[in-house]
């Protein structure tokens, strides 16, 4: 067999294999889509009211999933705040400041809390997290509140879980930067951090925005740490203000990996509790799509952004017939 078959043989088992991934990635969306769009089309439910209605009681004919989708996008947001400082700051440290004995003792560390299941969070957060802050709350405002469920507990088990990946990622950043950048930048004058936060971070940024992303996805999608924090209450916001001391109250609420862990169970087919169960599931589906995306877009930007300069008029001498000369510009 010549180099020639040999080729066209690899090139069309890679290419079946990319097939075979995007016609199961277009039979998921196929699927779940014809599942969640019964919702609309059988159960006559509008999709204003799905998105936007804050009762969800599908066994009394109500299907909104504002509360759900709210608690998901607030206790991701506030995981991220809290986790992305730490982790591009542990990855500062290990690339730019550490020794190299702590550099080589953090990346097992690192992968340990990567790999540590989710049940084991949710756990930790269940038995350590919600007492404390329920007593914090309960202790300034001074008396009995607040049982310590809800987006504040989740969004610390979120943050704690999702700031490995971030750092992992931001460290491959920051550590495949050339030498150059911050040898040049200390020539200049430039002291360690000032270096750091006008050199090196900006020019890692499309890799440490890629973490943040695929951290993001990773918090959206997280279902059992998140149950065990939460409360699962499908009809209360995380925040509630009052007019009556302590005037904020932190409810118990609920997310939408969570609903779909507690309802999809006793879902019988044909219901609607079934269907909208499936239309949140392909919301969530839908986020994650363009998680990737974004991921994707962000990994594609080179560390280094060159602008394209214009082409350089130079004047050169053609020699005329008649023994002058013309200059021309290119």
């Amino acid at each position: 067999m010549g180099a020639r078959n040999q080729d066209r043989i690899s090139h069309g088992a890679f290419a079946a294999c990319a097939a075979i991934v995007i016609l199961a990635i277009a039979a998921i969306f196929f699927f779940v889509g014809a599942n969640a769009y019964e919702t609309f089309t059988v159960r006559h439910i509008s999709p204003l009211t799905f998105l936007f209605s804050p009762h969800w009681s599908p066994d009394d004919g109500l299907a909104g999933a504002l509360i759900p989708i709210t608690g998901t996008i607030v206790i991701t947001l506030v995981a991220l705040v809290l986790g992305t400082p730490l982790s591009v700051g542990l990855a500062i440290f290990i690339t730019q400041i550490a020794p190299p004995w702590a550099r080589r003792m953090m990346r097992p560390v690192l992968e340990l809390f990567i790999g540590i299941p989710s049940v084991i969070y949710g756990l930790l957060g269940l038995e350590v997290l919600v007492p404390i802050i329920a007593n914090i709350y309960n202790t300034a405002a001074g008396g009995f509140f607040y049982n310590g469920y809800g987006a504040i507990a989740a969004s610390l088990v979120l943050a704690i879980m999702i700031f490995p990946t971030i750092t992992a990622l931001a460290v491959d950043a920051l550590g495949g930067l050339p030498n150059d950048l911050r040898e040049a930048s200390m020539a200049l004058g430039a002291t360690r951090w000032q270096t750091i936060r006008r050199t090196l971070l900006p020019a890692a940024s499309s890799g440490i925005y890629t973490g943040v992303i695929l951290g993001t996805g990773r918090a959206i999608g997280e279902t059992l740490a998140v149950s065990y924090v939460i409360g699962s209450n499908p009809n209360s916001f995380p925040l509630k203000f009052d007019s009556v001391y302590p005037y904020i109250h932190f409810l118990p609420t609920d997310a939408i990996t969570v609903r779909l862990l507690t309802d999809f169970k006793e879902a019988v087919p044909g219901s609607l509790n079934y269907d909208a169960i499936w239309t949140l599931a392909f919301v969530l589906l839908l986020i994650s799509f363009l998680l990737v995306v974004a991921s994707r877009t962000l990994a594609s930007r080179s560390a280094f952004t060159v602008r394209e300069s214009r082409p350089r008029r130079v004047a050169h001498a053609q020699t005329e017939p008649g023994g002058s000369a013309r200059s021309h510009a290119l």
